[in-house]
């Protein structure tokens, strides 16, 4: 069975090991993805002497960035899409192209089976369709993760409230900014028992921005529900899969086909036990491209697919998914 067929089964539900399969990984990748291998080589890191997960080089998300620069492991004629990254007009956007998205998908519907997050039924979207915004990967996901769902942002980017009518469980999906805009637009309402809410993008660089804590607080007395049953989703378009924590939770968590790192700020080498540093992403997804990722976000680790987010670094442009809403 050959490596894609693997990740599948496994993604679906079957059985993985991410030491293993991870060095595999990286051996397609640096045969594949030429600009991937000259980097490593740059670095002196080849299949021969990288014997962990944890040696895997990691490209920064700004490479995607790079015109030209093909960072992909098939040839041009089999591209068929791509994700942008969110941004103001005047930045150059990261591309992430693919070939197929049935590692996104196995991946988005994995993650959602291994955590046993809540069932997507009477399901509404602070978002536009997938038709609208074809090159979004997080409206891509909440697609494939509600296919039946309402949503509440025309063509044109204006909300359509009027179509805002739970009568039973409910779930809201949209990124962070999204939902505090409609807020400001809708009175204040108690959801159905057992509602729930998924946020995601943060609201940091803006023009008005929120902790994670007040933008739980202010979902919480908006639509009453506790904070408890607000989900936060870390994702980027750099990335094929997703990590999640409820709002009463510490750390995100990572599904088995992931593993992060953090690295010293100063250094670049691997960060003390309980140190913050730079949060690198591991993403066996991410076979098509490079599956070793640096974000520009600090966190501390507290195992292999754990990890306590603080922020962005402060020297970082703002971006993420609540850019494109604001």
């Amino acid at each position: 069975m050959n490596l894609r067929q693997r990740l599948l089964d496994w993604m679906r539900g079957g059985d993985g090991d991410f030491a293993e399969t991870s060095l595999e990984v990286f051996a397609h990748q640096f045969q594949q993805n030429l600009p991937y291998r000259n980097y490593c080589e740059a670095l002196g890191k080849s299949p021969e002497n990288v014997t962990t997960w944890q040696e895997i080089p990691a490209v920064p998300t700004d490479v995607f960035k790079i015109p030209d620069i093909p960072l992909r492991c098939f040839p041009s004629e089999e591209i068929a899409g791509h994700f942008l990254t969110s941004g103001t007009t005047a930045e150059i956007k990261g591309k992430h192209e693919f070939r197929s998205l049935e590692l996104y998908e196995a991946s988005a519907m994995g993650t959602w089976r291994e955590m046993k997050l809540p069932p997507l039924d009477q399901t509404f979207l602070f978002s536009q369709s997938p038709t609208t915004a074809t090159h979004s990967s997080l409206i891509r996901m909440f697609h494939m993760l509600a296919p039946n769902g309402t949503y509440l942002i025309d063509n044109n980017g204006n909300f359509t409230l009027e179509k805002f009518t739970p009568t039973q469980p409910a779930a809201i999906l949209g990124t962070s900014i999204a939902i505090l805009k409609a807020c400001d637009e809708m009175p204040a309402l108690t959801l159905p028992e057992g509602s729930w809410i998924f946020e995601t993008g943060g609201s940091k660089g803006l023009k008005k921005s929120f902790t994670p804590a007040e933008v739980r607080q202010r979902l919480s007395a908006h639509f009453g529900i506790p904070e408890s049953r607000i989900l936060n989703e870390y994702g980027m378009t750099e990335l094929f899969s997703q990590f999640y924590k409820w709002g009463d939770e510490e750390t995100h968590k990572a599904p088995p086909w992931t593993a992060i790192r953090i690295l010293d700020v100063f250094t670049g080498q691997p960060a003390a036990q309980g140190t913050p540093g730079y949060l690198e992403i591991i993403d066996l997804a991410n076979l098509d491209t490079v599956s070793a990722i640096r974000t520009q976000d600090i966190a501390i680790a507290h195992n292999d697919r754990e990890f306590t987010l603080l922020g962005r670094d402060p020297n970082a442009i703002a971006r993420g998914c609540s850019r494109a809403i604001q």
